[in-house]
């Protein structure tokens, strides 16, 4: 079932005739998913990019990272990791918050950071004010009681927040699925918009599953997730309709599984299915095995970078292969969409094996991450086969130890004409 927003605004179609390598294609704000789908192309990086740069994240003591690289966030000011901050050099800036149970601290940690007008913020079980060195301003707001949530009590607000940001003057929250919230910032609720009508809402075990429901562009945040039909940009408390987005193919992540009030009935089902090695008669399984969702969207001057992935639960303690994310192009000059072949670009820019944009798109930038310990792994494995490699890969080993943080590495997209 498709999912439109009733309440807001109405859409604007672009206006003029594409350049002459489309003469067939009409422009217009409906981007065909459907059709990309089923239009596969090998892709090579070198035809949408033209460079590649590295950016090594300073490696102190107090900046190291835990186990995982993928929940790197960019943002005009800083390069985020939950609670540690980087500048755009690369070098360690700080952390911001501290984790506790005290009125300034969080009881699970700082997990979303961001920062505006000369201060830093924190999401979790509290809005906190920090200063520029990172420190509670005593400017704070209660969300809700972690020890209620655990003891499976009613949540409080905003507890499945998937998306925290700023938008123009103001905070946004997107608690997932339903609604976006919009603060000021004395923490104050001054509007929200409900996205996507629900039976109730459902608590979330753990963090929300890896999507990046929100991204930037330019001066624009963009907003849209697998259940809606519409690209928005965020416009201080509101949402500008962008693109109308057609994907109604048998394949799609059933928005009515996310929205029904059995969801929790339905996966515990699951699980007791799989216990007793019936995990594919489950009704769950039924519904959302092998179907494919939108986890993130990301504009840049030329294209859209769909990111997707295909649904298959707990996929190696049942024999198969782990679903891997795929990208679909569309390109904004011809209306043309098509689905990247395999698991994304064929690197012919430095010739390795990545997953581009693993963290995502930002300033006209692909951008994905090595440990430096995978890099050394992978010049040795190169010299013992006898394989050529990128002189800039080279260069960049000499730069980092083997447990040194992650390497960013930025695949800079052509421009227009």
């Amino acid at each position: 079932m498709k999912y439109f927003i009733p309440l807001l605004f109405v859409l604007v179609g672009c206006t003029g005739k594409p350049s002459s390598i489309a003469d067939a294609y009409e422009i217009s704000n409906v981007i065909d998913l459907d059709a990309g789908l089923k239009s596969v192309q090998t892709v090579k990086l070198s035809e949408i990019a033209d460079s590649v740069t590295f950016l090594p994240l300073e490696t102190t003591r107090n900046s190291l990272f835990g186990a995982t690289k993928d929940y790197i966030s960019f943002t005009p000011s800083y390069i985020f990791d939950f609670d540690k901050y980087f500048e755009w050099t690369g070098k360690f800036g700080g952390k911001v918050g501290s984790r506790g149970n005290g009125p300034l601290e969080e009881p699970q940690g700082v997990l979303n950071s961001l920062f505006a007008d000369n201060h830093f913020y924190s999401k979790g079980s509290k809005f906190i004010e920090y200063d520029l060195t990172g420190k509670p301003t005593q400017k704070v707001r209660n969300l809700y009681s972690v020890s209620d949530l655990h003891a499976g009590k009613a949540p409080g607000a905003f507890v499945n927040a998937s998306g925290f940001f700023v938008s123009g003057d103001y905070f946004a929250i997107y608690d997932y699925p339903s609604t976006m919230y919009f603060f000021d910032k004395n923490f104050e609720t001054v509007s929200s918009r409900v996205v996507t009508e629900v039976e109730t809402v459902q608590i979330l075990p753990g963090r929300v599953a890896k999507s990046n429901y929100v991204s930037y562009y330019k001066n624009h945040v963009l907003f849209y997730n697998f259940m809606n039909d519409t690209i928005f940009y965020v416009k201080d408390t509101g949402l500008e309709p962008q693109w109308m987005v057609s994907y109604n193919d048998s394949s799609r992540y059933p928005t009515e599984i996310v929205i029904k009030s059995d969801y929790g009935k339905l996966t515990s089902e699951a699980m007791r299915a799989r216990r007793e090695g019936k995990y594919e008669d489950s009704e769950w399984a039924q519904l959302t095995e092998k179907k494919h969702k939108v986890t993130a969207v990301y504009e840049t001057e030329l294209y859209l970078f769909f990111t997707m992935i295909e649904s298959i639960r707990l996929a190696e303690s049942r024999g198969l292969q782990p679903a891997v994310p795929y990208i679909v192009l569309y390109e904004k000059s011809t209306g043309k969409t098509v689905r990247v072949k395999g698991s994304g670009f064929v690197d012919d820019l430095l010739g390795m094996d990545f997953f581009y944009p693993a963290l995502g798109v930002y300033d006209e930038n692909l951008i994905t991450a090595i440990w430096p310990y995978e890099l050394l792994e992978y010049l040795n494995e190169s010299k013992a086969k006898g394989r050529e490699v990128h002189p800039q890969l080279l260069t960049l080993s000499k730069q980092v130890k083997k447990d040194d943080n992650p390497v960013l590495i930025f695949v800079h997209l052509k421009k227009g004409s």
